[in-house]
């Protein structure tokens, strides 16, 4: 039986974010699985093959969410010293192994059925226009900031039933979990994490007595047997809902964009058909692969997996991007290529787990291009890209800015 090799990878590094490919390509020629370290976590077992990743995920007896359920008593990660309440929100259903995930899962998705994504089209459309005009009047607007991030904050809100009034303070709040990468900025985060649950809480207190449409009422009508949410559950659900449908398409709308540009013909093509856009959001889901690897799983049986010995407590990952990237699931995988048919893609991950919200980020991406695009055909970069600002964050492929001239 072999054990897995032990390589280090640089997976924060502007060059890596800048162009993964090259390094995702290598980690092919490792295996199926390999070793590295991450930080917080240390030595680790990261999946790299498509199959691998597939198989991982869908395995949830074996490969849990909670360290506990693998046999692991120590505290993982940062929550021993976060205050009860953020604690708290580190209980949602994304996190749980079944049958708890199972129950959670349920009543969500009981709530998302009735309420649908597709009644948004023409909201997201308005939306979209909106933050388009406002970018006019900017020279050299940040898309980053003023459209890819802006658009799905207020169609989650949108969504959740949230007041347009308050779209400013979600924004401000929001920037909490997505700028905090070290200990000081989670730490100096706390506050504003606090202030969002207090604003959260009292819209769920009012939900239950006044509902306005939106979500939010579904949530709180959702029941399976006479189960429902309680209001430490609600809240966790809302803050996933809302951080995980948030972050993850802002980085889908800002490297997509980035990718488009830089290449004309497809971007052409594009404009002149339309058509064609859920085509494209589907390569640029797996070209872009902005979720770059999953949360730890835990090792809850030992033993062999994809020809690695596993040991019982062990941490592992699966690496999304690099499934992505698999030669021997797509033909010449760093090539963007929106004809690519099938497109078994991973970037919305597999198994029980499979991101809630795919059918709501799938859209919200055709609307944005397409808006993009056609509003200011001749969008381009306003400074080189080698001096494009990327996140650092492990695991997140995304941008922290990106000036851009408008018009020639």
């Amino acid at each position: 039986m072999l054990k897995s090799p032990d390589v280090k990878y640089d997976l924060v590094s502007a060059d890596y974010k800048r162009d993964p490919g090259p390094t995702l390509a290598r980690m092919q020629t490792q295996g199926e699985v390999i070793r590295t370290k991450f930080p917080f976590i240390g030595d680790t077992h990261l999946v790299v093959s498509h199959g691998g990743v597939t198989e991982m995920l869908k395995d949830s007896r074996r490969f849990v969410q909670r360290p506990q359920n693998a046999g692991v008593k120590r505290r993982i990660g940062l929550q021993w010293w976060m205050p009860r309440t953020v604690k708290a929100l580190g209980n949602s259903m994304i996190g749980q192994d079944d049958p708890e995930h199972r129950r959670l899962r349920g009543l969500v998705d009981e709530a998302f059925t009735r309420r649908g994504v597709e009644v948004l089209r023409g909201r997201i459309e308005d939306i979209s226009d909106g933050l388009l005009d406002h970018m006019s009047d900017v020279p050299h607007p940040d898309l980053v900031e003023l459209y890819a991030r802006r658009l799905p904050l207020m169609v989650i809100a949108e969504l959740l039933g949230l007041p347009e009034e308050d779209h400013d303070k979600l924004h401000m709040w929001a920037q909490s979990f997505i700028n905090g990468t070290s200990l000081a900025a989670i730490a100096m985060g706390v506050p504003r994490i606090l202030r969002m649950s207090r604003y959260l809480s009292e819209k769920i207190r009012m939900a239950r007595s006044a509902p306005r449409p939106g979500l939010l009422r579904e949530l709180i009508a959702a029941e399976d047997n006479g189960d429902r949410l309680n209001d430490d559950e609600m809240l966790a659900m809302v803050f996933l809902l809302f951080f995980a449908g948030h972050e993850t398409t802002t980085h889908l709308i800002s490297v997509g964009t980035l990718t488009l540009l830089k290449h004309e013909k497809t971007r052409e093509r594009l404009i002149a058909e339309p058509a064609l856009w859920p085509r494209a959001v589907e390569e640029l889901l797996r070209w872009c692969s902005t979720v770059e690897i999953t949360k730890p799983r835990y090792v809850a049986e030992a033993g062999e997996f994809r020809g690695v010995m596993l040991g019982r407590g062990q941490t592992i990952f699966a690496g999304l991007a690099a499934a992505n990237y698999d030669p021997e699931v797509f033909v010449d995988p760093e090539r963007f290529d929106i004809d690519r048919d099938p497109n078994p893609h991973l970037a919305f991950g597999s198994g029980v787990h499979f991101c809630l919200g795919h059918q709501l980020a799938r859209l919200e991406g055709q609307i944005a291009f397409e808006r993009l695009f056609e509003r200011y055909p001749q969008l381009a970069l306003a400074v080189p890209e080698t001096e494009l600002s990327w996140k650092p964050n492990l695991g997140i492929r995304g941008l922290n800015s990106m000036p851009v001239r408008l018009r020639d």
